[in-house]
Order: structure tokens, then C-alpha cells, then sequence
């Protein structure tokens, strides 16, 4: 693994701290989830040493019963992966936006992967949680868009995320 990750056992955990800053998308090219789910799997596969079809095979079949969009331009895509030994997030930005069959129906700009151990259940909840509760701000979520690097990323978050 490269950098920081995965955190240390008995630290706060913080979004950024999981954060895969080689996978950070920025302005992809996908013409829907399925292909964006396509790309970020390859992309977490090759970081995670995880088949990237296994990661795919679980966004997808997570996506199929009820989309992961929450509203405001997000989506928070996300799913247990057999072999994954600590939570992994990504995070792509497309400013266009993309159709993520959204509640309120609008397309979705800011897309957190979040990819967890197939035995982890409270960590994995209060990740998602903490997620949600971040991206409800919409200062944040302006910021977040403006966001070029992982670094920028991080910065942003540590504004907000005093871990759980």
C-alpha cells in the first residue's frame, strides 16, 4: 500500500485516513455508473491487490438494489469486498455530473467508494454515517468540487471530520 494507508490500529479513524489518493478521479470519462463502477474498480483493484472484476461484481450487485445516490449531487457507492483487509474510499469529481438514478433526480458530481471487509459491520456503518453527515454541508461539497489533488481533499475534510 502507498502512503498513510491503511491507519493504525487504535488511531481516530477519519475519512481522509482511508482515502486511496491514487484514486482519486478528476473529470472521467464514463457514460454511466456501470462504466464509472468499471473504472474505479480497476483503479482500487490494482491499489487494494483485489481482482478488479470482484470489486466491480460487488458495487454493482450493492447498485442494483437501490441506488446509492443520496441527493445534493452525491453518491455514495459502496460494498463488502472478500479480501480486503481495511476500509478503502475513493473519491471522483465530474463537474458535468452523471446519472446515478438519484431520489431527487439530479446527476451526481461527487462519488465516495467506499469498499470494506466482508466481516465488517460497525466500522463500515459509522464510515458511511460520517460520510453522509459530511456531505449534507454544502459549503463542503462546493469546496469539494473546487478539490484538484488528494491533498486538497484531505484539507477540506479536516475541517469536518474529527473522526469516530
Amino acid at each position: 500500500m502507498k502512503g498513510a494507508w491503511p491507519p493504525f490500529i487504535g488511531e481516530v479513524m477519519r475519512i481522509s485516513d482511508l482515502l486511496i489518493d491514487s484514486c482519486f478521479l478528476r473529470d472521467f470519462n464514463a457514460k454511466d455508473k456501470w462504466e464509472f463502477f468499471e473504472k474505479i474498480a480497476n483503479c482500487l483493484g490494482k491499489e487494494l491487490n483485489i481482482p478488479p472484476e470482484a470489486i466491480k461484481k460487488a458495487l454493482e450487485e450493492r447498485e442494483k438494489l437501490g441506488s446509492t445516490a443520496i441527493g445534493g449531487g452525491v453518491a455514495i457507492p459502496h460494498s463488502r469486498v472478500s479480501g480486503l483487509e481495511k476500509i478503502a474510499i475513493a473519491l471522483a469529481i465530474k463537474e458535468d455530473g452523471l446519472n446515478f438514478d438519484a431520489p431527487d433526480k439530479l446527476p451526481v458530481k461527487l462519488i465516495f467508494v467506499v469498499l470494506a471487509p466482508e466481516n465488517e459491520s460497525n466500522l463500515y456503518l459509522k464510515t458511511l454515517a460520517q460520510l453522509a453527515r459530511i456531505l449534507k454541508q454544502e459549503k463542503i461539497k462546493e469546496n469539494l468540487l473546487k478539490a484538484q489533488s488528494p491533498e486538497e481533499v484531505k484539507r477540506i475534510l479536516s475541517e469536518v471530520d474529527y473522526g469516530y
